[in-house]
């Protein structure tokens, strides 16, 4: 026979969690002495053991009683482990979602501010506001694919292509500024170009293209840019192409 403090020192349970296990029928002890403290039988411990056993495989303490008492139809072992697995999954799915939108945050924030460092609130919160735009309209396994892209091509291919996509929109506002047509000669070279840009981002991928296009339609150029293309610029370089 043991007390609740030899108990708790020897599985390295907190006293007020026995307590609770009492509280909940999950572990009753089988006697209490004069003093009114709770006193564990062989019997107990083993019950005792299981119940950790089962806890850390991560099942809740009313599954546990439901296994251990067989009182409803949740005692079936393998449905409480098919359970499990299934709530082990989900949250597997949610720390692999979660790491890939840090990891979009932080090359956002590289992106936008050279290299992460002393990102301000206001450029914090843009990059999070286009990551959530992004969600919008591209899967989740799109998401994955331009992520492996850009994983791929490496941070200075990445910085070269945005590079080339200021100079690009530069230079084809320079000409719509100056009132030059979309059909003039000088323009079809920046169209192919931008076309060619447009498929190192999108890989090819019809879908992934046509996400992009929903994503510019329904935002408007100026916001599903963040401000590096305007309306009108859009609209002339469309003709163009």
């Amino acid at each position: 026979m043991r007390r609740v403090g030899e108990v708790a020192a020897a599985t390295g349970l907190t006293v007020r969690a026995l307590h609770h296990y009492d509280e909940i029928g999950l572990l009753a002890p089988c006697a209490r002495t004069e003093a009114g403290y709770r006193v564990y039988s062989d019997d107990d411990l083993r019950r005792l053991y299981r119940i950790v056993a089962l806890r850390r495989l991560g099942l809740a303490l009313a599954d546990i009683r439901a296994l251990l008492d067989g009182d409803d139809a949740r005692t079936d072992v393998r449905t409480l482990i098919g359970a499990q697995l299934e709530r082990l999954d989900a949250e597997a799915a949610a720390r692999t979602a979660l790491r890939a939108r840090l990891t979009r945050l932080l090359a956002a924030l590289d992106g936008a501010s050279g290299d992460g460092d002393g990102a301000s609130p206001d450029l914090f919160l843009e990059a999070i506001e286009g990551m959530t735009m992004m969600e919008r309209y591209y899967t989740p396994e799109q998401l994955e694919q331009l992520e492996r892209r850009r994983a791929e091509l490496g941070d200075d291919a990445i910085r070269r292509a945005e590079a080339e996509w200021a100079q690009l929109i530069a230079e084809a506002e320079e000409l719509r500024s100056a009132g030059v047509e979309p059909t003039d000669p000088r323009v079809q070279p920046l169209a192919a170009r931008w076309r060619e840009l447009v498929a190192r981002f999108t890989g090819g991928d019809a879908g992934i293209h046509s996400s992009l296009n929903a994503m510019y339609e329904n935002e408007g150029p100026e916001r599903a840019s963040r401000g590096a293309l305007s309306a009108e610029l859009m609209e002339w370089m469309r003709r163009a192409m």
